[in-house]
């Protein structure tokens, strides 16, 4: 389990199940206008790494919507947020509404930017970047977690 720490505050993250499959692509800076299903799964407290690296669902997931939490704007591994995961069919760009708190990653190629665009997912108490395993164990220093 990851603990975000500040001198201000203390948060645990929920443990969240996923799995290593990176997005395909993203579209950084809006969100879906609308959507045709809820969520599968939603996480909140993690970076938006987290969510552009990983699926979420035990179902094949389309996509995913992360919304930034300015909160822990000062941690390691910023911006963290809600990460929503759907395993509907993805919105396309005209689907999109501008709004610079949101990113959208695929799990095709249906984003205005291939691949999935953060950077590493980061310990949050070292900034060493890592990989997280399906049980939510952060691995220091590995890109091969599974």
């Amino acid at each position: 389990m990851h603990f975000i720490k500040s001198i201000f505050f203390l948060a645990a993250p929920a443990i969240v199940a996923a799995t290593l499959d990176p997005a395909s692509s993203n579209t950084k800076g809006y969100k879906p206008s609308s959507l045709n299903c809820d969520a599968a799964k939603v996480s909140t407290a993690i970076q938006a790494a987290e969510c552009s690296h990983n699926t979420r669902t035990s179902e094949t997931q389309t996509f995913a919507v992360f919304e930034t939490d300015h909160q822990y704007d000062a941690n390691n591994g910023a911006p963290y947020g809600t990460c929503s995961a759907y395993t509907c069919t993805a919105p396309t760009s005209d689907e999109l509404e501008e709004d610079s708190d949101y990113w959208v990653f695929y799990w095709s190629t249906a984003g205005e930017s291939a691949g999935y665009g953060t950077t590493c997912i980061k310990d949050p108490q070292t900034g060493e970047c890592g990989c997280e395993n399906s049980d939510g164990t952060f691995v220091a220093g590995s890109d091969s977690c599974t």
